[in-house]
């Protein structure tokens, strides 16, 4: 642990900072750049059975190498095929360590591993891979180069990406960096814990997997006529795919955060960066109706959570489905695009996504003729059914004439509305009390502006609350009707009546619809966002006015 330690605070200090080309010694000038090509048939062959990739740490390597050893070599019971992967960074850092330029006292236990790593590799050991200067070279989203815990969890989100059939395991006795990467939703164990981890993972993978590939593969060939060009290609679409798109968010999402919030943006953030693409995805499902939604039209949430729902699951994709994801991530890149073009990283990843448009459209034209007819018609079709999902009459109501479906959806739409209204009118509010309230604001000087700022701030958390308990009372697995009159009295009570032109009862057969209870958990989860945010000003709001003698 002590190793672990001193490891850590020489990151930290950036006495381990290295460039990403920087070669260092055997490991580092190894040419384990394979042509792209090759690189492609490799990783195909080599997943093939793979169900666990474990991301090895500096301080592992060093500390515990007879474990890696024996990891590599020996068979864990109750774990099926497992390989070790070493980032380059950790490479490099060996390469240094065993020099004893960074570390004189770990020199001795540098070499072995250097020597261990060096030999594994040179004969192309296929249980241990080395994370190439190329794959390093390739930024993610939200990560630092200069960071070497961000490098080494660069290292793991790229090997999820690359390998979305395996789970990726990163192996150190960095506590710091367990917690990045369980944050970034990495899974990650100290050394002591890894094997009971790597059993308990194998244990609970869906016993039924290998009974269902094979039924899985024939209903694929039967829809797909056996398109083998196809599916040949999904380990290189889908990669590049979620890094453009996420490249393309990442920067989206960071410029309107802090235009809509200023320097508080990453206090009401509601995930940190580094970002992967599912963590991405849910920061725009929480912040749509608060920030993306006053940028590219609203209607577009359906477009995220379509993406949300196909791309943040380990599921297996049809071609039909490949189709329908790139064309809703151009369609939001493209609605983003009237707003700006990002410092050119738009239109940069929007390229990207329409290449690989036209690159399966060509596999397409080599397959049969009527498979590329059948497989526009799903896409066709996944769209419509998308787009047109929330305005599905009940198939219980069939008997009734579709105008009333129609009334009735425009209805619900009407009193949605009005409850879009009170949220953007609060945290519309709240930004403007934070601005007031911020120390280094001029207003700050004013006592009355202050008092002001600080009595509209308790009016505004106490209003968060009321209408977050009224959606928790609806949202109750047990609720009734009765449930609604605390949230139909807060808009009463809160001059919202001005725009209430409906009934309790009205607004109870809306928020019984499985679409807007579903709005109303994320706007519950917002609310307690913001209740929080609120609090924590609050706090900071009372320590200035003391520090200030106006309490």
């Amino acid at each position: 642990m002590q190793i672990a330690e001193d490891l850590h605070v020489a990151r930290v200090e950036k006495r381990m900072a290295l460039s990403v080309v920087q070669a260092c010694g055997e490991l580092t000038s190894m040419d384990i750049d394979l042509p792209e090509q090759d690189l492609n048939v490799s990783a195909e062959a080599f997943t093939s059975g793979l169900n666990i990739l474990v991301v090895i740490d500096t301080n592992i390597m060093i500390s515990h190498l007879e474990f890696v050893r024996s990891l590599k070599s020996e068979d864990i019971p109750g774990v099926d095929r497992l390989a070790l992967i070493i980032p380059w960074v950790v490479l490099q850092e060996l390469d240094n360590l065993k020099k004893g330029k960074m570390l004189q006292h770990v020199r001795d236990k540098a070499i072995p591993a250097v020597q261990f790593i060096y030999k594994c590799l040179k004969s192309q050991d296929s249980r241990l891979w080395g994370q190439s200067m190329q794959l390093a070279s390739q930024k993610i989203y939200g990560l630092s180069d200069e960071n070497n815990d961000d490098r080494v969890l660069q290292c793991c989100l790229q090997y999820q990406s690359l390998f979305p059939q395996a789970v990726v395991i990163l192996c150190t006795d960095d506590k710091n960096l367990c917690n990045k990467a369980i944050v970034s939703e990495v899974k990650a164990f100290c050394k002591a814990d890894l094997v009971t981890a790597l059993q308990n993972v194998n244990v609970n993978r869906p016993q039924s997997c290998g009974e269902q590939q094979p039924k899985r593969d024939t209903e694929f060939e039967k829809t797909q006529g056996g398109d083998a060009g196809f599916t040949a290609q999904f380990p290189n679409v889908l990669p590049d795919l979620e890094k453009n798109l996420g490249e393309a968010l990442s920067c989206i999402l960071e410029t309107e955060m802090k235009l809509a919030f200023g320097n508080l943006w990453m206090e009401i953030l509601y995930l940190k960066p580094p970002w992967t693409l599912v963590n991405l995805l849910k920061c725009y499902k929480k912040h749509w109706m608060a920030v993306f939604g006053y940028v590219v039209p609203r209607g577009l949430l359906s477009t995220v959570e379509c993406l949300s729902k196909h791309l943040c699951t380990d599921k297996p994709f049809d071609s039909s489905t490949v189709r329908v994801l790139l064309q809703e991530s151009k369609k939001l890149l493209h609605a983003f695009s009237s707003r700006s073009d990002y410092n050119g990283v738009l239109p940069q990843a929007y390229t990207a996504l329409t290449k690989l448009w036209e690159r399966l459209a060509e596999v397409r034209a080599d397959s049969e003729q009527h498979l590329s007819e059948d497989i526009m018609v799903l896409s066709e079709n996944a769209e419509k059914m998308e787009a047109t999902t929330p305005n599905l009459p009940n198939p219980e109501e069939k008997e009734l004439h579709p105008s009333f479906h129609v009334a009735q959806e425009s209805r619900h739409q009407e009193i949605w509305s009005v409850l879009e209204g009170v949220w953007n009118t609060m945290n519309l509010y709240s930004i403007e009390i934070f601005q007031k309230l911020d120390p280094s604001a001029v207003t700050m000087a004013a006592k009355s502006s202050f008092e002001e700022a600080f009595l509209g701030l308790q009016k505004l958390l106490a209003a968060v609350k009321d209408i977050q308990e009224g959606i928790s009372r609806i949202l109750s697995p047990t609720s009734s009707f009765q449930d609604i009159w605390t949230l139909y009295n807060f808009l009463r009570r809160h001059e919202v009546n001005n725009s209430l032109k409906f009934t309790a009862e009205e607004l109870y057969g809306c928020v019984s619809q499985e679409l807007y209870r579903e709005r109303l958990e994320v706007g519950c989860c917002q609310l307690a966002q913001l209740e929080q945010t609120l609090e924590q000003c609050q706090v900071s709001a009372h320590r200035e006015a003391e520090s200030r003698g106006w309490l």
